[in-house]
């Protein structure tokens, strides 16, 4: 399993790969802008019967641009195989296949279109027709609609959007929502059982909710309007070859730097044993080793190190502070008395059990009160998130853990010098249009890719101390514990009265998701109603179950909803009076 550090190296070649295209793009060196891959049109219809049913029917024009890819694959919530009628493509391979996909813990199945010995590019569409019972509430008289969720990984031009009733629908909404926001949008009544949504641009992650009343049956199902004509199929690819030059030589640059990075950005290690390493102990000579190297050092380990807690273990291995860590820390406080993590009316809380406390996080999230409800924006909240950053930073660089001395002013640097040496490149390439590859061009590409690179990596510098090395190489051990835990780890944590504490490092070290199927495969753990008679483990059971949720409830409380006078909830999904909505999900191309 793949270390923090090298996952980070990973994802840090993707902005470098991202800017080798864009400066192939600004030098000059393609002949014509490189179409970005993104949905050009996308049609969808609800029909909604008096059989309590609905069939929802979706015509996708997927721009692929020059990316090589085999086709696209769409994330449906509460799906189930048979609900699948027909999935087609008049261009492109449209074999199917059905798996749990990306949420699958919420019930979403994910359909993957397209021949994996194939490959495609350009302009596509798809079309796919596919059952749900989640859209209308027929009891209760509502429809509340995700008809283009949230997880779609590309930009989406122009959306055209229809719900057809046996009922009138009254009192329609419309919203476009994302992770972070909602805002309204223009949905026309074309007829007592037909809703018409028209939409010019949707950013990736943005979705549209749909959400009407039901009323008097008004007969047979409206006539839906007809999808766009589909964009011509496939692109001409010949000018990809003029910009393979500047992105190849941007990466050359890039290639050049990050092995430099490395080299000098090794950590500090005791030689000698691997105790000795671990534990910095002996009298063995220090030397320099990259983290594959330190990886052999590293054993299972049972129990986490001393001295140091989760979220500031979590900090170590990933260089750097998120929320899982923030979390984390939360869940100290709860440890360790200060706060009560608990249940409110079916709504997770914090109570605060300190009636006085020095200014810190803590302080400015209650800012006086006793208890703060998660899961609903919160302004003292925020602050005090935001604060307990800035301080686990502040940690991070005080601490005797690191080397930072030229981190941040080489990673910083680089940026102007950086954009200078694009705009040079670019204007060498302007000033000699019969000679696109000339040598000025190529040189500066090397140097743009050098420099973004030292810019994305020079975390790098950041060197562990012998200290903070010792203790990567303990806190590494234990996560691989974590990330490998079953039924009877758990139950011995419990036993031992530490399941509280290693649920942190499980949030922490990103394996909540292992610590959780090891949790539900423990059919002493698992609630049942005998473990009423245990207060000790019904507590430890309630602890885990909060913090399992804890993330999203935090993240939740952190960003405010737009507010208007239509009615709609906060709810990320823009439920209906508090609902979060059928259908959803996303997409992308693989």
């Amino acid at each position: 399993m793949a270390t923090y550090t090298e996952k980070r190296r990973k994802r840090s070649w993707y902005p470098i790969l991202g800017f080798a295209i864009f400066a192939g793009l600004g030098a000059g060196l393609i002949a014509f802008a490189k179409p970005v891959e993104k949905i050009d049109n996308y049609w969808a219809v609800a029909e909604i019967s008096t059989e309590e049913s609905t069939l929802v029917s979706e015509v996708i024009d997927y721009d692929f641009g020059t990316k090589s890819r085999r086709g696209i694959y769409r994330d449906v919530p509460d799906l189930i195989e048979e609900q699948i009628i027909s999935v087609e493509s008049p261009s492109a391979p449209a074999d199917w296949t059905i798996y749990c996909g990306f949420n699958c813990d919420n019930g979403e199945l994910r359909i993957r279109i397209g021949d994996p010995n194939a490959t495609i590019t350009g302009n596509h569409r798809y079309e796919l027709k596919y059952s749900l019972n989640t859209i209308s509430d027929l009891s209760n008289s509502l429809v509340n609609w995700n008809a283009i969720g949230t997880g779609w990984d590309h930009p989406i031009d122009a959306a055209q959007i229809q719900v057809i009733s046996s009922f009138e629908l009254e009192n329609p909404k419309c919203k476009i929502i994302s992770i972070f926001e909602e805002e309204p949008c223009d949905i026309a009544q074309i007829a007592p059982g037909h809703l018409f949504v028209q939409i010019d641009g949707l950013r990736s992650s943005q979705g549209v909710n749909i959400q009407a009343e039901l009323g008097q049956t008004v007969g047979n199902l409206p006539k839906f309007t007809e999808p766009p004509n589909a964009p011509k199929a496939g692109r001409d690819l010949s000018f990809i070859f003029v910009g393979l030059i500047a992105i190849g030589a941007t990466l050359l640059g890039g290639t050049i730097s990050v092995w430099v990075l490395r080299l000098l950005g090794r950590d500090k290690l005791r030689t000698g044993s691997a105790v000795d390493a671990a534990f910095d102990e002996g009298q063995g000579r220090v030397s320099r080793a990259d983290t594959g190297k330190l990886s052999e050092l590293v054993t299972l380990s049972f129990n986490p190190p001393e001295g140091v807690t989760s979220y500031q273990g979590g900090i170590l291995l990933e260089e750097s502070v998120t929320e899982d860590h923030k979390t984390a820390w939360l869940l100290e406080r709860a440890i360790s008395g200060e706060i009560d993590l608990t249940e409110d009316n079916g709504s997770r809380v914090l109570i605060d059990k300190f009636s006085q406390r020095s200014p810190g996080a803590l302080d400015t999230i209650f800012n006086g009160r006793e208890k703060v409800e998660l899961g609903e924006y919160d302004k003292a909240f925020t602050s005090g998130w935001k604060k307990l950053e800035d301080d686990l930073n502040a940690w991070m660089w005080e601490s005797n853990l690191w080397s930072f001395s030229r981190t941040k002013a080489i990673g910083w640097l680089a940026t102007p010098v950086a954009f200078g040496v694009f705009v040079w490149g670019g204007f060498a390439t302007h000033t000699a249009p019969s000679r696109v590859f000339n040598l000025w061009s190529v040189i500066s590409a090397i140097i743009f890719g050098s420099l973004i690179a030292v810019f994305y990596r020079a975390w790098e510098l950041a060197v562990r101390t012998t200290k903070g090395t010792g203790l990567w190489i303990q806190i590494e051990g234990f996560r691989k514990f974590l990330s490998k835990s079953e039924a009877k780890h758990v139950e011995s944590a419990a036993e031992n009265g530490v399941l509280r504490e290693y649920t942190a490092w499980a949030v922490s070290l990103g394996e909540v998701g292992a610590w959780k199927r090891a949790f539900k495969q423990s059919s002493r753990l698992n609630y049942d109603g005998d473990l009423a008679s245990d207060d000790y483990l019904l507590n430890d059971y309630l602890f885990a179950s909060y913090a399992f949720n804890s993330s999203y409830d935090v993240r939740t409380t952190q960003y405010s909803p737009s507010s208007n006078d239509s009615g709609w909830s906060g709810d990320f999904g823009g439920g209906f009076d508090g609902g979060g909505g059928g259908g959803g999900g996303g997409g992308g191309s693989w």
